[in-house]
């Protein structure tokens, strides 16, 4: 076997899996272990720093990220592309992309605390705990200096900023100088950061194995195959260059225009009595001042604090405790920084 398509064989729910392995012209070693999920090792994987996985897909409807990681399989395979380091593509639920959907019965995206029960009918609980052994696997066995995982999203509504990142809370770092150098090479727009450990699959690599991860979001959603890719270029660019240059970050830094924000606080759904006072439609990013009323929750009200909040991710259709939007304020930046 010398070929795959990513998207094609990852859809394909109509034929059983089988796991396989082969070797590409250039020596590197690819290994489809499990549906949606393949891996590529360099022939020179011996002299490398770092290990990256790539994820996509997570929610089934965001499929841009899907079909760019598809682009650089393919010139993978081709050998257009040569890898500095192993890497491990995921395209995580592929049973929503059929459907056209985020997920089947409850957001993936909130599962990766730790592995759960699979006896429960659920099947994001079945899909996380198959992920999470994989990036396992993968960081045990490349076991080396600097891991990585980038999460890769895109948003179901319109953003003040195109693209941005939510950098983890974790135990290992408050500040990853190496991710948020490389959102700044890949002109990433913002960078939010988390105020508190979460269930996300990047934080899940961040906390459990030390990673630079961070979730990505590309963009807002689109069907499959309606995607402009040419919006991602950059983004595109700066990451098929980190695959295949193993001095990457020891080229001229740039000058960094990531504008970075603190979460301040996410707001919790806790009723069917939950709104929000402002449009549905509210881009990412808009900025109310100090005392707006934001939402209420039966008899309970949330506003801006002091200084006023930005909101991101606003969703009022969240199931029952889990999370309707996170409230973030700009950081001002100083000149250490």
């Amino acid at each position: 076997m010398d070929h795959i398509s990513f998207i094609q064989n990852t859809l394909d729910l109509s034929t059983s899996f089988k796991k396989s392995s082969w070797l590409l012209a250039n020596g590197t070693q690819a290994l489809w272990h499990s549906r949606g999920v393949v891996e590529f090792i360099p022939h020179l994987d011996f002299d490398s720093h770092s290990a990256v996985v790539l994820s996509s897909g997570i929610h089934g409807n965001e499929t841009s990220p899907i079909e760019l990681l598809d682009t650089i399989i393919e010139d993978i395979q081709s050998g257009e592309l040569s890898l500095s380091h192993p890497c491990l593509f995921i395209y995580g639920h592929p049973a929503a992309t059929h459907q056209h959907t985020r997920f089947i019965d409850t957001n993936l995206n909130r599962l990766f605390a730790h592995h759960q029960d699979e006896n429960k009918a659920i099947v994001e609980i079945d899909l996380a705990n198959r992920l999470m052994r994989s990036v396992d696997s993968f960081f045990t066995k490349h076991n080396v200096e600097e891991k990585w995982h980038l999460d890769l999203h895109c948003a179901i509504r319109s953003s003040q900023h195109y693209t941005f990142a939510i950098h983890p809370h974790n135990q290992h770092y408050k500040r990853s100088e190496l991710l948020l150098d490389f959102l700044s090479r890949s002109k990433i727009e913002a960078c939010l950061f988390s105020e508190a450990p979460a269930s996300t699959f990047s934080w899940y690599s961040a906390e459990h194995h030390g990673a630079h991860a961070a979730t990505v979001e590309l963009g807002k959603v689109s069907r499959m195959g309606e995607n402009d890719l040419e919006l991602l270029s950059e983004f595109n660019e700066a990451l098929r260059d980190m695959l295949s240059h193993a001095d990457y970050f020891e080229q001229v830094p740039v000058d960094s225009t990531l504008v970075e924000y603190q979460v301040t606080r996410s707001i919790m759904k806790n009723s069917e009595q939950f709104s929000f006072h402002f449009p549905s439609d509210l881009a990412n990013f808009t900025l109310f001042t100090e005392n707006d009323l934001l939402a209420t929750d039966g008899d309970v009200q949330y506003t801006a604090q002091a200084g006023g909040e930005s909101v991101v991710f606003p969703n009022a259709n969240v199931e029952n405790g889990h999370r309707a939007c996170l409230l973030v304020q700009k950081i001002e930046k100083t000149k250490t920084q």
